[in-house]
């Protein structure tokens, strides 16, 4: 069971219940704090995301506001936890010669079903960045069928130094993984496998690691 409050609290923080104002100073000193290395992120289930929880509602009540029809300032909500084991395995085969990736050292990945174990043994197909984005002119899935299928992807989008397209450096929601995923499992593909480099993504592979907790 996790203790969450909404975002909307965050912008009653900075009213006091006493002069009923806001102050820049007020708003900085809160999220000094919140976004401080004392509460390491934040995660959900960590130490840090405890304290966070504990801070708002301490300012709630600082501020006046009345608890919900609990009688709290949490909610119970209901969580699945995925963690990919270091035992997972993947192993990519191509003019009958096979090669086996170590989790971690070669690949990091997790499967959303929430199943307690899977497997899969798929064709892949590679499919560009994976974008469709019609206003750009770009469609990396005209005539790509992945149906049942594992599909291999670029990281981000393609490079660009002109804002008018895909804003030029800046990234769009069209390079984001989340876009990936969505679009991946939208056309009915088995699995989603983008190859990361470090170039085009501006940040090493120990970066994606550690977004696993690898």
């Amino acid at each position: 069971m996790l203790k969450s409050i909404g975002l909307l609290v965050i912008a009653v923080l900075p009213v006091s219940a006493q002069d009923g104002g806001v102050s820049a100073e007020r708003i900085r000193a809160h999220t000094r704090f919140l976004a401080s290395d004392l509460l390491e992120g934040r995660g959900v289930g960590t130490r840090g995301g405890d304290l966070a929880t504990e801070y708002i509602a301490t300012q709630l009540a600082l501020a006046g506001a009345k608890p919900a029809a609990n009688g709290s300032y949490y909610q119970s909500v209901p969580l699945v936890g995925i963690e990919t084991q270091p035992a997972t395995t993947f192993t990519a085969t191509a003019g009958g010669k096979a090669v086996d990736l170590k989790f971690g050292e070669d690949f990091v990945g997790s499967n959303q079903q929430q199943q307690a174990a899977t497997s899969f043994d798929v064709p892949l197909v590679f499919a560009g960045h994976g974008i469709t984005a019609p206003e750009f002119r770009w469609d990396d899935w005209k005539g790509v069928d992945v149906t049942g299928k594992a599909v291999v992807l670029f990281t981000n989008e393609p490079p660009s130094t002109d804002a008018k397209f895909f804003g030029g450096r800046a990234l769009t929601y069209y390079g984001r993984w989340t876009y990936k995923y969505e679009v991946a499992s939208e056309r009915g593909a088995a699995a989603c496998i983008i190859v990361h480099e470090t170039g085009p993504a501006g940040y090493p592979y120990e970066v994606v690691k550690r977004g696993y907790g690898v």
